[in-house]
Parts: structure tokens; sequence; C-alpha cells
């Protein structure tokens, strides 16, 4: 019986040493695809990170040439208005000057 026995457990022993290995090997297997997930992961944020960093710098872009027009715009309507009443304010200033009330 002793033969046996021994036998048994010779047989379990070489059952768990090979259960811990497949348990060992899913642990690096679980590992290795956490770490792969993890850079690209790393990868997917980093390419979101450089197209919102573009469309921003579009966006910044776009906003600079519509401020720049409207400011164009608003200087070129301000001119037009001053050649038009430059005349005006002209005759009213001389109109001041030469209508003078002495007579305080």
């Amino acid at each position: 019986m002793s033969a046996s026995s021994s036998q048994g457990i010779h047989t379990l022993l070489e059952a768990e040493k090979e259960a811990s290995g497949i348990v060992a090997q899913a642990r690096e297997y679980r590992v290795k695809r956490l770490n792969n997930a993890r850079t690209d992961a790393a990868a997917e944020i980093k390419k979101i990170q450089e197209r919102k960093a573009r469309d921003l710098e579009e966006i910044q872009k776009n906003l600079t040439v519509n401020i720049q027009k409207d400011t164009d715009e608003k200087m070129a309507a301000i001119k037009e208005q001053f050649e038009i009443k430059k005349s005006e304010a002209v005759v009213k200033l001389v109109d001041a000057v030469i209508s003078v009330d002495t007579s305080a």
C-alpha cells in the first residue's frame, strides 16, 4: 500500500505543479494584455489630443481671420463716415469760431 500511496501523492504533486504552471501562465498573459491595453490606450489618447490640438488651432485661425475681417469692415465704415461728415464738421467748427457770442 505504501508504494501505491506514494505513487498517488507523487501524481497529486505533479498535478499541483502543472496547475501552478498554468495559473502562472494565465497571470503572465493577463499582465501582458493589461500592458498592451495601456499602451494602446495611451497611443489612442495621444492621437485624440493631437487631433483636438489641430482642431483648436484651426478654430483659432478661423476666429482670427473673422475678427480681422470684421475689424477691417468696421474701420472701412468709420472712414467712409468720416469722409462724409468731415466737411460738415469743418463748417460747424468754422461757424462756431466765427459766431462767438461777445455779449457776455
